[in-house]
């Protein structure tokens, strides 16, 4: 055998057990923001998107936690710079103060302009004129920023519309349109939401070639700001809400996972995985991983290996779910058994408090409207449901 050959055979062989690794490796993902082909094609919401960005619409999202609101934005975003915008992102869950606020938004919009170093000065002295950021250059040779100097509460106002202005300016003087989304925006209100909304609006009704997407996971809260005559974003956008995954839709996707991997999958197995997880994107995810990684020997998933599968998710978020359920009060644990047992419709009815034994329709009222606050129970059209499916099917299965 020639070194030639020998080289082609080496390289041959390494490409054949790549193709293997990559045909083995799991191809659902979970608990995490997925792009490209790991992203469960929301083609329609992605479009409406993009198209609405583009044309410079302030748009409220509201989604429910794991629905794969974060992913649908991260693709979107990606797709708008690859046309030719800039992009901000900020994630609120990160942000504790006014000063925490006013250095992200900074950053990220420094960010999505300019990253060589030698440039990032000039920027910042361009365009923030009076926040003087300190520029520091990390480990990995990225710059980033700090700000040198307490924010007081009284004096934020003038600075924070300095950063509001930034992407407006920014993109008339570049001739390139500014993105900006704020992720998790419930959380503003433990930030003075009431003062840092009028800011914004005051500043962002002017903003022309700029496009802002609001996005939240606690709907009441969002829908209020929107809806609310007495809000500063009363009637600013459209609003824009993200439902479960169309069956149909969901279906195809999943089945090509499975069989890209090489996997068969029975008549009608897709249709109880998507019963069973009542088409909850993410746990439709997560027991789909876990049937991939249950039948990876044979390559075949049927409808015998739903039940096992489920169970050994159930005993393996036990500890989680047992932890959960011994810090609730024992009112708010009856009105999830009665939920669990019979469904959240009409949960007000004389008939399901009394067959319930649930107490006062008033204390029924206020286990409710904590559960909610805690992201443990959601309503929907005329009903209530717990938000987790698999957290339902434990208490059914332990508690009942």
């Amino acid at each position: 055998m020639t070194f030639y050959v020998y080289l082609r055979y080496v390289y041959i062989h390494n490409f054949v057990m790549q193709m293997k690794e990559q045909k083995m490796a799991n191809p659902f993902r979970y608990g995490e923001v997925v792009t490209g082909e790991d992203f469960a094609d929301r083609e329609l919401e992605l479009q409406e998107l993009i198209m609405d960005l583009k044309a410079g619409q302030t748009i409220f999202l509201i989604s429910p936690r794991r629905y794969g609101k974060t992913s649908l934005i991260m693709n979107a975003l990606d797709k708008l710079q690859k046309e030719g915008f800039y992009t901000a992102y900020i994630d609120l869950f990160k942000v504790s103060s006014f000063k925490g606020l006013l250095e992200l938004y900074t950053e990220v919009v420094l960010r999505a302009v300019e990253t060589k170093i030698e440039r990032f000065n000039r920027f910042v002295r361009e365009f923030f004129p009076n926040i003087h950021p300190k520029v520091v250059i990390n480990s990995d040779g990225s710059p980033s920023l700090e700000l040198d100097y307490e924010v007081k509460e009284k004096s934020a106002g003038k600075l924070f519309d300095e950063v509001y202005e930034a992407p407006q300016r920014i993109a008339k003087k570049r001739n390139k349109n500014f993105i900006v989304v704020f992720d998790e925006f419930q959380e503003i209100a433990n930030l003075n939401g009431e003062a840092i909304e009028k800011g914004m609006r005051a500043c962002f009704q002017h903003h022309d070639r700029v496009g802002y997407l609001f996005a939240g996971s606690r709907r009441h809260i969002i829908s209020d700001m929107v809806t609310n005559k007495q809000r500063a974003f009363y009637n600013m956008g459209k609003v824009m809400p993200l439902d479960k995954i169309p069956r149909e839709e969901f279906k195809i996707f999943l089945e090509g996972k499975f069989t890209r991997t090489g996997f068969s999958v029975a008549e009608g197995v897709l249709d109880e995985i998507l019963d069973v997880t009542e088409n909850y994107p993410y746990n439709v995810q997560f027991l789909c991983h876990e049937l991939w990684h249950n039948c990876k020997d044979n390559r075949k998933v049927s409808s015998d290996d739903i039940t096992p599968v489920m169970n050994r998710i159930l005993y393996g978020q036990s500890a989680v779910y047992v932890t959960l359920w011994n810090t609730l009060p024992r009112h708010q644990k009856r009105i999830l058994v009665a939920i669990a047992a019979s469904g959240g419709e009409n949960i007000f009815s004389k008939d399901f408090i009394r067959d319930n034994d649930l107490g006062a329709a008033s204390s029924v009222q206020t286990s409710i409207n904590l559960l909610m606050k805690k992201e443990i129970i959601e309503k929907g059209i005329g009903t209530y449901y717990i938000a987790d499916v698999f957290f339902d099917a434990w208490i059914r299965k332990e508690m009942m």
